[in-house]
C-alpha cells in the first residue's frame, strides 16, 4: 500500500490528475515512539502533525498519547491515537487528536480544485469493550466539522429517526456538518453507510481498509468512499457542509463516552490530502458497486449521451466545464435511463455529476 500511495503521489505531480496534492503520510520516515514533544498543539511535531487533547480533560493529553508504531506486515509504521479511559461528561469532554493544518495549502490551491478529498487506511482492531470512537473531520475557518467519518470500535448505540436503537460494534459511519430531510436546524450528523437491509456498516475484527471522504467547498456536498466498493454513499447541495468556509484542518481523534471505563487505541495510516475539481476518491471515478451498475454512453459523443444506473434511480445530472461553471442542468422524475442532449456544447471535456437514490458520482465526458 505505501508503495501504491508514492505512485499515486507521483502521478498526480505529473499532471496525471488535475489536481492539488497537498499533505501525504505513510510514515516510513517517521520514528518509532512519541509522534511530537509538545502536546498543546502549538508545536508541530514529526512531519508537522499537531496534537493535543480537550482542555480541562483529566488526565490531560500527554505525547503517550500520539504514538508511531510498528504495525508490521505491509503497513509498518503506522499513527496510534491512545484515547482516555475517562467518561465524557456534561460539562466535560475527553478526545486526543492530532491534526495537519491546511489553512496554507488551501489558500494557494489551483483555482477551481474546489473539493477536498482525505484518504487514509484504517485498522479495525481486535474486539474491545471501551465505548471510545475515532472521528476524522475536515474542519473549516467557522469551526465546523463539515465532513469526515466516525467509527465505533466497541459498542454504539444508534437510533435512527423514527426507528429503534440497535448496539452493534466495528461501526462506521459518515459524518457531516448538514442539514437532513425533516431537521430545521444545522448540526453534527451521522451517516449510515451500509445496504438499505442493513444500514450501519459493520467492519471485521483485525482488518485494515482503505476509505476516503469528498467534501465540496461550493455546494456542501459530501461523499464517502471504500476502496473495494464496501460503500459509496453521500449528501448532496442543500443539505449538507458549511458552503463557502475556507478550510483549515485535517484532524484524526479518539474520543470517549459517557459511561466509559476503558481507553481505546486506534491506528491509521497512508494519510493522503489532495484538492481536485471533482470527487475522484481512491484513484477512481465511482468504484465497483456503482461502475458495474452506472453506464454513460456514447463517451466520447456527440448529440445525445446516455445515463443508465441499473438497480437505482436517478434524481438529476449537473454538467460543469473544467472551470467549474455549470453548463447544463437536468431534472430527472423518477427513472433509471435519461438521455442528455450535449449538442449545444461546445467541444471538449467536461464533468458531470450524477445524483441518484444511492448517492453521488462524478463522470469525467468527451463532447466532439
Amino acid at each position: 500500500m505505501k508503495k501504491l500511495l508514492l505512485l499515486l503521489s507521483l502521478c498526480a505531480f505529473n499532471g496525471i490528475f488535475a489536481q492539488d496534492i497537498a499533505f501525504t503520510e505513510d510514515c516510513t520516515a517517521l520514528t518509532v515512539g512519541n509522534i511530537g514533544t509538545d502536546p498543546t498543539g502549538i508545536t508541530a511535531g514529526q512531519h508537522g502533525w499537531l496534537s493535543a487533547g480537550t482542555a480541562g480533560s483529566s488526565p490531560v493529553a500527554s505525547n503517550a498519547n500520539f504514538q508511531v508504531v510498528n504495525a508490521g506486515g505491509t503497513n509498518g509504521n503506522v499513527i496510534q491515537i491512545n484515547g482516555s479511559s475517562t467518561a465524557t461528561t456534561s460539562t466535560q469532554q475527553q478526545s486526543r487528536y492530532i491534526w495537519q493544518d491546511i489553512t496554507n495549502s488551501w489558500a494557494n490551491r489551483t483555482s477551481g480544485n474546489d473539493i477536498i478529498e482525505i484518504e487514509f487506511d484504517l485498522f479495525s482492531g481486535p474486539p474491545t469493550s471501551s465505548l471510545s470512537t475515532f472521528r476524522n473531520y475536515v474542519i473549516d475557518a467557522n469551526g465546523f466539522a463539515v465532513a469526515g467519518f466516525l467509527f465505533a470500535p466497541g459498542p454504539f448505540t444508534y437510533t435512527p429517526s423514527g426507528g429503534t436503537a440497535t448496539t452493534a460494534t466495528k461501526t462506521l459511519r459518515g459524518w457531516s456538518y448538514s442539514l437532513p430531510t425533516g431537521t430545521t436546524t444545522p448540526g453534527n450528523y451521522t451517516y449510515a453507510l451500509g445496504t438499505t437491509a442493513a444500514p450501519d456498516l459493520i467492519l471485521a475484527d483485525n482488518t485494515w481498509y482503505r476509505i476516503g471522504v469528498a467534501y465540496d467547498y461550493n455546494t456542501g456536498d459530501v461523499t464517502w468512499k471504500e476502496a473495494t466498493g464496501l460503500f459509496y454513499k453521500g449528501i448532496t447541495s442543500g443539505t449538507g457542509g458549511d458552503p463557502g468556509s475556507d478550510l483549515v484542518q485535517a484532524k484524526f481523534q479518539v474520543s470517549s463516552a459517557v459511561g466509559n471505563t476503558s481507553g481505546e487505541s486506534v491506528k491509521f495510516d497512508n494519510v493522503q490530502i489532495r484538492y481536485n475539481a471533482a470527487e475522484d476518491l481512491l484513484g477512481i471515478k465511482s468504484n465497483s458497486i456503482v461502475s458495474n451498475k452506472l453506464f454513460v454512453y456514447p463517451n466520447p459523443g456527440k448529440d445525445f449521451m446516455n445515463v443508465t444506473y441499473d438497480g437505482s434511480i436517478l434524481n438529476s445530472i449537473e454538467m460543469t466545464d473544467l472551470n467549474g461553471r455549470v453548463v447544463k442542468t437536468l431534472t430527472v422524475s423518477n427513472s433509471s435511463n435519461v438521455q442528455v442532449n450535449v449538442s449545444d456544447l461546445t467541444p471538449g471535456v467536461y464533468m458531470m455529476k450524477i445524483i441518484s437514490d444511492n448517492g453521488t458520482t462524478t463522470k469525467k465526458i468527451i463532447k466532439e
